[in-house]
């Protein structure tokens, strides 16, 4: 009996110590991860609002380049203080990769690499792409009297055109008449929207000589503008 317990005793004793022997055989022949790097540039330091901008990186290990691997391009948000994945792409033939973005405000980039069997993680740094105001459209405002002098009691008209630049005419728009005080200071007196041409006409009725200009003040995409001064003469009836 005691025979039989020393013998199997001594069985599992040999069975672990070949285990053992083998799991230390098989950690010994096993490669280690090799170590990767991500780099990150901005084809743009800065760009306008509605515009494209290109984030590109580059997974190597060491001087090798790495293809064929999932890069995540994540993007910082401001508001919940983390990092949010926005895209994933696979390196090319020379481990590079890029992402279009079209940011609307002043964003924060970095590229992430999660490994695998034979490469370790790594992350790239972080980019930052600016985002500025797109250039408001400029325009012109042209005024003109339809009769540069009236008697007293009489009435005239201002008319205006409200163009873009590049001559197009601006509907819809709303163009206020002023007159002009002393020292050139406007006074809004009332203001009309441009018709579908981009032409506005005030009815005016000046007690005295009088001297208008039309104002524009502009959009969040059109710029504000400032008619010529357009004077009219009132005299008394003979």
């Amino acid at each position: 009996m005691r025979t039989s317990l020393t013998r199997a005793v001594a069985g599992v004793a040999i069975a672990a110590t070949a285990v053992l022997a083998a799991a230390g055989t098989a950690s010994a022949t096993t490669t280690p991860r090799t170590a990767t790097q991500l780099s990150i540039v901005a084809a743009k330091s800065w760009i306008t609002v509605g515009q494209k901008d290109v984030i590109g990186g580059q997974l190597t290990a060491g001087k090798t380049d790495i293809a064929g691997r999932i890069i995540t391009l994540d993007k910082w948000n401001a508001k919940t203080k983390k990092w949010n994945s926005v895209e994933q792409r696979f390196t090319g033939k020379y481990g590079k990769v890029a992402f279009n973005v079209y940011p609307r405000i002043t964003t924060w980039y970095a590229l992430v690499f999660k490994g695998g069997p034979i490469y370790k993680p790594t992350h790239s740094g972080e980019v930052r792409v600016v985002v500025k105001p797109a250039p408001k459209v400029a325009t012109t405002l042209s005024a003109a009297a339809e009769t540069a002098s009236i008697t007293a009691g009489s009435t005239d008209k201002i008319d205006g055109l409200l163009i873009t630049k590049d001559t197009k005419p601006l509907a819809g728009q709303w163009v206020w008449l002023d007159t002009v005080g002393t020292g050139g200071k406007l006074h809004h007196l009332r203001a009309f929207k441009t018709g579908k041409f981009g032409k506005v006409s005030f009815t005016v009725k000046p007690a005295a000589t009088t001297t208008y200009e039309l104002e524009y003040l502009g959009t969040h995409v059109l710029a504000p503008s400032v008619s010529n001064a357009v004077t009219v003469t009132v005299t008394v009836a003979s």
